[in-house]
């Protein structure tokens, strides 16, 4: 038994050494003719191979055209016959494609193609809208020039990044390998020599950057090979561009004393393609293709495949999906999701990311991919979900995130925190709802006052940034209310699907209230001391106090006395008293405040009494002249709130006193 077992196992172990170094073979007479096939370049998934064939009688202007580009399908794991691409990416001129986004929406291809139906030396971009390509958009690159008569051209699939392979001042010899970046949509960074560890003195061309963005396969004339061109792998080692690994020829599997270049990769980095004269039809070119050998295959990636809906209704929706590396948050990659053929990106291991999708008018939910820990190759597709920026959209926000079984906000909460902060304030007139889920608690009671005060903590925040207070309302759910959406959501790891926030637009007409001036003083409530009586500023919107009754007011402070240690009135003070009674008769507007104080000298409690006392005395001769009982108030305060010093007799003198203050409703 052990035997046969160790035979199955030496039968299985040669089958997949066999498979991993299996030989190329001819992609057959669908693909390849008598006649020079060159550049193929693969799409990410496989399925779409777009190559060059020069000076064929079907070409755009027949055997004269030095080179049309051609497309062929995989069907049921072969190749369709080849079809010419047709116009207007084939011209008279010599024509090509460089590279194809993970879409397979758009082209790189080669020439600078212009307006007036003529090229000239550079690249260009066509999208393809409808099912047809459109017109070729030159791009352009600071400070481009070629010595070479030969070019090459690859765009990564992160669309970010651009090799060249070109002559210039800067080149060790012939045509080296060169990168810029993108600045815009159109225009590119001044090319920048990869080094000395990829090029040499002898030509370097048809470079491609595999999906992880870091595997480059070029030819070479000039590193260790068999003879003609040879293939060679490096693996980029930072993001300087500089630093590179030591090129690897491919070995006698791809390259031999012929000449092989346009080495080119699925996303999978399982199927590889390239073109050889070696055992070529007529001794032309042709394209061959081959099991990709492990020790040469790139990182994983992830293909994100999908469309965008209105969450709300279903329907599809054009919009602009925005890429983070979370690792760099300045790192950005923007994709376009067409209504119609949707979208597909190329996401790189290591990395967490977030994405949503963007469009004016539109809201989109924050997702989340976590490939820290991808090990291998895998496709993934999702509905990724907009609501329109109108009353009744309720969007469902799980990234704002709290402390478990709290209302804190953990540190990622922010990047939601301050997107919806951001929508409020470009929606001025907005007014929403902020409600709060969870179920993390034992007790519905416990789960609903969680609820409510994590949404009453988002609102504080949005008050922080300066949102008006009436525009927010807020309420606790607790549990009763379950999750459920006809997109798609991928969370960051760690988050509950019950767990949220959500956001419901309950108004689009909002207007700030007007400031009140109840009394209509010209001073505003808020600001108004004395909101129902018509006053003036210089006292805080209350009735203005004349000359006349803060002299009263100080006569009365100054003159007021009473018996020794005694709440009786002394005679002399009793016409100042009655000025006061006056001053109250001719205000009907106005109450008192009486505040009895004495100095320090003899027991406080007896000091505190005794104020007291006098308080009321002068309150009770007020009332006794027809002062109502309700406009006057009368307190105490012992020796607590002296004016002038105890230590002598002149400020013990002006410690013992009864102060008038005019107050208002």
């Amino acid at each position: 038994m052990h035997k046969v077992l160790s035979v199955l196992l030496a039968i299985i172990t040669s089958n997949l050494c066999w498979a991993q170094q299996e030989i190329p073979k001819s992609l057959g007479s669908n693909v390849n003719s008598s006649y020079q096939e060159t550049k193929p370049v693969i799409s990410p998934d496989g399925n779409t191979l777009f190559f060059a064939r020069q000076n064929y009688p079907e070409n755009y202007s027949g055997s004269k055209d030095p080179q049309d580009i051609y497309i062929a399908q995989r069907q049921n794991g072969s190749w369709s016959e080849a079809r010419n691409i047709g116009e207007p990416l084939n011209d008279k001129y010599p024509n090509g494609v460089s590279s194809v986004t993970p879409d397979g929406n758009t082209l790189l291809v080669i020439n600078g193609y212009n307006e007036y139906g003529d090229v000239l030396d550079g690249a260009s971009i066509s999208y393809r809208k409808g099912g047809r390509w459109q017109y070729p958009q030159m791009i352009y690159i600071q400070e481009f020039y070629n010595l070479n008569e030969y070019i090459d051209y690859y765009l990564s699939n992160n669309e970010r990044t651009l090799l060249l392979a070109i002559e210039t001042e800067e080149s060790f010899g012939d045509q080296d390998l060169f990168v810029s970046f993108r600045i815009d949509e159109r225009n590119w960074s001044k090319p920048v020599n990869l080094g000395g560890q990829i090029n040499t003195t002898s030509p370097e061309f048809s470079p491609f950057l595999a999906a992880d963005n870091k595997t480059l396969f070029f030819s070479s004339y000039g590193h260790n090979g068999y003879g003609d061109a040879d293939i060679f792998y490096s693996k980029r080692l930072d993001d300087s561009w500089q630093n590179w690994s030591k090129p690897e020829n491919l070995g006698a599997d791809v390259n031999s004393k012929e000449f092989e270049a346009y080495y080119t990769i699925d996303a999978a980095g399982e199927n590889a393609y390239f073109v050889t004269t070696k055992g070529s039809i007529a001794g032309s070119k042709d394209i061959y293709e081959m099991i990709l050998p492990y020790k040469f295959r790139p990182d994983p990636v992830l293909i994100l495949k999908g469309e965008v809906l209105n969450a709300s209704n279903g329907d599809n929706l054009e919009a602009q999906i925005e890429f983070v590396n979370t690792n760099n948050y300045e790192k950005k990659e923007d994709v376009i999701s067409d209504a119609e053929t949707g979208f597909s990106h190329i996401l790189e291991s290591g990395t967490l990311y977030q994405y949503v999708a963007v469009k004016k008018g539109y809201i989109g939910i924050l997702q989340y991919q976590d490939l820290t820990k991808l090990t291998e190759y895998f496709e993934k597709e999702q509905k990724l979900g907009m609501l329109p920026v109108a009353v009744g959209s309720e969007i469902p926000v799980h990234h704002i995130t709290f402390v478990s079984n709290a209302d804190i906000f953990r540190s990622d909460a922010y990047f939601e925190l301050d997107r919806f902060a951001s929508l409020l304030q470009s929606y001025r007139q907005m007014q929403i709802e902020i409600t709060g889920h969870t179920n993390q608690l034992p007790l519905a009671a416990e789960n609903d006052r969680l609820a409510y005060n994590r949404a009453k903590a988002v609102s504080e925040y949005f008050e922080k940034k300066n949102i008006h207070p009436d525009r927010l309302r807020i309420k606790g759910a607790g549990e009763k209310k379950s999750f459920y959406s006809i997109t798609d959501l991928a969370l960051k790891n760690g988050i509950a699907l019950e767990d949220r926030i959500t956001i419901k637009i309950i108004s689009m007409n909002w207007e700030k209230p007007k400031p009140k001036d109840t009394d209509q003083d010209g001073i505003i409530d808020t600001e108004d001391d004395c909101p129902t009586l018509a006053g003036v500023a210089e006292n805080k919107g209350c009735p203005e106090i004349t000359e006349e009754t803060k002299e009263v007011l100080k006569e009365a402070l100054e003159g007021i006395e009473f018996e020794l240690a005694s709440d009786v009135i002394r005679e002399q003070s009793l016409p100042i008293l009655d000025k006061v009674v006056t001053v109250m008769r001719e205000n009907p507007d106005y109450k008192l405040k009486i505040s009895g104080h004495t100095d320090n000298q003899g027991n406080d409690d007896a000091n505190l009494l005794l104020s007291h006392k006098r308080a009321q005395a002068t309150k009770r001769y007020l009332m006794d002249h027809g002062i109502a009982i309700l406009r006057l108030d009368a307190v105490g305060y012992g020796e607590m709130q002296p004016v002038e010093s105890n230590d002598t007799a002149e400020g013990r003198r002006k410690n013992r006193r009864v102060e008038f203050e005019i107050v208002f409703d």
